[in-house]
């Protein structure tokens, strides 16, 4: 009897066990590398930090940007994204790219309410990191709906009780100034780690 009718289903048990292990293997890879296509030019923006310091984008340019639009009166999702952004933050302190490679931006679309006093407020109940991290205002609620449009982002504001309907999105910002990712923040239980593996990417690129 010859090897390959002797040995045959076992060769073939290995053999499909090994292109089981190929696909495998190669499934994970390409899981661990986000898709990161070029998705619009975020526009450019003249804020105000809690300093009252004029602040651009252009001013951060270079730099992988994580932008977050809140407002300091939300009753639910802002506080538990900007939470999560702090673990985020932690996890690129730890490979030594926060405020170097990295910056956050949280800006508030409720100008009316969110002082530079209140917005300090908000900020102090996290654990932010200040070298890296700048919570911005635009004294116009209109100008802010505009600059949130524009990055392609949606705001709905309830008159009767100054509550907003806003989408719990991070945007991400390359380098160059090109927006390359939205991730939704704590409403879908987003992990630091998924956002930290996308920001990694775009500061390796």
């Amino acid at each position: 009897m010859g090897f390959a009718r002797k040995y045959g289903f076992t060769i073939a048990v290995l053999a499909l066990c090994a292109a089981m292990g190929l696909y495998l293997y190669l499934s994970n890879t390409k899981d661990t590398t986000p898709k990161l296509d070029k998705i619009i030019t975020a526009p450019n923006f003249e804020l105000t930090d809690l300093d009252g310091k004029t602040v651009t984008l252009d001013d951060s340019k270079g730099k992988v940007r994580v932008i977050y639009f809140f407002y300091a009166n939300c009753p639910d999702i802002c506080p538990p994204t900007t939470y999560l952004m702090t673990q985020v933050q932690n996890q690129l302190k730890e490979k030594g790219t926060f405020g170097k490679d990295v910056e956050f931006l949280s800006i508030t679309f409720d100008p009316k309410r969110d002082s530079i006093a209140a917005m300090s407020k908000f900020a102090g109940k996290f654990d932010i990191d200040a070298s890296g991290w700048k919570f911005l205002r635009e004294d116009s609620e209109e100008d802010t709906k505009k600059l949130m449009k524009d990055f392609g982002l949606d705001l709905l504001k309830d008159e009767k009780t100054g509550l907003f309907t806003h989408t719990d999105t991070i945007t991400i910002v390359d380098r160059q100034g090109e927006v390359r990712k939205y991730m939704t923040g704590s409403i879908q239980n987003t992990k630091a780690d998924e956002i930290t593996n996308v920001v990694n990417t775009l500061v390796d690129e």
